[in-house]
């Protein structure tokens, strides 16, 4: 008899386990709200891992879009940014332009700053900028160029050099022209007629001095860079043609560089000199460290 009761509970459970099984689904089927709850958490999850490797690849693009602009000498552009990083993410410009910046400052201590308004000289563009104020109250040139976050101390010729590309002294002497250029027109008042400025690279023998190019050639080149600004008025049938600072020279070569150029240029000084240089430069106070420091800068 015991063997009988034995087989026969063996029997049941073999029985009840399917039962048992189709119960349990039902139970889970039963209760959706747990299985949908374990779903979602998966979900967002998933989501938020997606999202942060989405930013992550746009702020490495980002970098990569800036320096290669900032090596065509080229404005890295708001717009660009849009079209040619954000692409179908334009409401994250702000999370992965932050992104991208102290990836910038880390690794490549460097920043995007942006330019400054490029400055109407003519009547009709300070006409329509008048009336554009009318109508707008922030103006914003929408363009950053990348510059220099080291500090002071590391921003010496030895640990800065200019580029190899094309050429070190070819490289050295683009930025010597282009600086001399640009201290030649503030110290004119921040305006200088063609007739003076051809006359200045007459006297410095800059046709033979150039190893890049023609002047004429290298002076459309520092144009198309935004280093100088030329404007062309008619008066009376005859072109008036004035030079003036763009907005990438004024934030690459600032007064206290022009002034440690001329410095180094005039040789002994006078007794008056940094009087009258402050007064050129329209800058308040000059001190002689500050000349020194942009000098091996340079």
């Amino acid at each position: 008899m015991p063997s009988q009761r034995r087989s026969r509970t063996g029997r049941n459970d073999e029985t009840e386990d399917p039962r048992r099984r189709r119960q349990s689904r039902r139970n889970e089927s039963d209760d959706p709200d747990a299985s949908e709850e374990d779903q979602d958490g998966d979900g967002d999850v998933d989501m938020e891992r997606a999202g942060d490797s989405t930013d992550d690849q746009l702020v490495k693009k980002l970098v990569r879009y800036a320096l290669a602009c900032e090596y065509a000498r080229i404005p890295i552009k708001r717009d660009g940014i849009r079209d040619k990083v954000l692409g179908n993410n334009p409401r994250s410009f702000k999370r992965v332009f932050e992104g991208a910046q102290a990836q910038l400052q880390r690794v490549f201590g460097m920043e995007m700053l942006e330019l400054p308004v490029k400055e109407k000289r003519t009547l009709k563009e300070k006409q329509k900028a008048n009336a554009r104020k009318a109508s707008s109250h922030t103006a914003s040139s929408r363009q950053y160029i990348l510059v220099s976050t080291l500090p002071r101390e590391y921003k010496s010729q030895s640990i800065i050099a200019p580029s190899r590309i094309p050429s070190t002294s070819e490289e050295a002497a683009f930025v010597g022209f282009y600086t001399m250029v640009i201290s030649l027109i503030i110290l004119n008042g921040g305006e200088l007629s063609d007739t003076k400025l051809r006359r200045h690279l007459a006297r410095l023998n800059a046709s033979q001095n150039l190893p890049m190019d023609k002047t004429d050639n290298v002076l459309q080149k520092i144009m198309r860079q935004g280093y100088v600004d030329k404007v062309v008025e008619k008066n009376d049938g005859d072109d008036a043609v004035t030079w003036c600072v763009g907005p990438r020279g004024r934030v690459e070569v600032p007064s206290e560089s022009i002034a440690a150029v001329v410095t180094e240029v005039w040789g002994e000084l006078p007794d008056d000199f940094h009087q009258k240089l402050q007064r050129s430069l329209g800058i308040q106070e000059l001190r002689q460290p500050q000349i020194e420091d942009s000098i091996a800068e340079e």
